[in-house]
């Protein structure tokens, strides 16, 4: 791409070849940081050219081969991931751009789990700040999903409670309560019951939760934990249709409640003010 004495113009066309030609022999071999140095510099040509659908594929090949070079720095992989959103953007792809980190997110997921959910983050942030709610759900699901594996239990809620406002925005009410059930569940088993309830409390009159059996089922927990009483917290969760609907790693948690680990008496003391939806018709059920 440089100019020499005997040719005065740059080819970025014949380097672009060549570049990917030397990314293909180096994936080959396992070369997997060259492989994501010559997928650059391919991208950078692209650039160069105004081609910015091809940069960001060849930006995004080279997040890629960063993310299997061993052992992984986050920090490159997420640097490269970027630019490669940001040519997608300026080929006028929003979609495709916020979604480059998604892809990318998976790529990483068991090598580097931090940096998986920080581009997961980013995809789904992306996706909303562009309008684009709908299609972030199975992005939302998958971060869920990855925090509670990660037993991150206070950021698994935080998630849940975002899909849930992604989910409002896309007017898909069924899986905003299944979300906003799942974000109380996290907290209840990393025992902390004052913020399932505020969490509760927050949201429990929201349009699409508020009349659902999700909410119903939030209550009657929540309830049970305030009543120190484990065998209520079984039954709320037994009894429950939806539960078993929620995503499986959800579903999960829930009938490991109450965790063991944690004193119901002393949770009970700390979350102290009455649940709101109190006017709930199914108290007696817990009895």
């Amino acid at each position: 791409m440089k100019p020499t004495l005997t040719r005065w113009k740059p080819d970025y066309e014949k380097a672009v070849e060549l570049y990917e030609s030397a990314a293909r022999a180096y994936r080959a071999s396992n070369a997997f940081e060259g492989a994501a140095l010559a997928e650059e510099k391919c991208g950078e040509a692209y650039m160069i050219t105004n081609d910015f659908w091809h940069a960001g594929k060849a930006l995004e090949r080279a997040t890629e081969m960063l993310a299997k070079v061993k052992p992984v720095v986050g920090a490159n992989v997420l640097a490269m991931a970027e630019r490669a959103s940001e040519a997608y953007a300026q080929a006028n792809r929003s979609q495709v751009a916020a979604e480059s980190f998604g892809r990318a997110a998976r790529v990483v997921e068991d090598s580097d789990p931090s940096t998986s959910v920080a581009l997961m983050n980013r995809c789904v942030e992306l996706l909303s700040e562009e309008g684009k709610d709908v299609y972030a759900t199975d992005y939302h699901r998958h971060l869920c999903s990855q925090l509670l594996r990660m037993e991150n239990y206070q950021e698994a809620s935080t998630a849940c409670m975002k899909f849930a406002e992604s989910c409002s925005r896309a007017g898909q009410s069924h899986s905003l309560a299944k979300a906003y059930l799942s974000a109380v569940i996290a907290l209840l088993y990393d025992g902390d019951g004052v913020g399932a309830q505020s969490a509760f409390s927050d949201v429990h009159e929201v349009p699409g939760f508020e009349n659902s059996d999700e909410h119903a089922t939030a209550y009657k927990i929540l309830n049970a934990y305030r009543d120190a009483n484990g065998d209520s917290i079984k039954y709320a969760v037994e009894s429950s249709s939806c539960v078993r609907f929620l995503d499986v790693p959800y579903a999960k948690l829930a009938r490991k409640l109450p965790n063991p680990q944690h004193e119901l008496g002393a949770m009970a003391a700390r979350m102290g003010a009455t649940v709101p939806g109190d006017d709930t018709e199914e108290d007696d059920d817990l009895t």
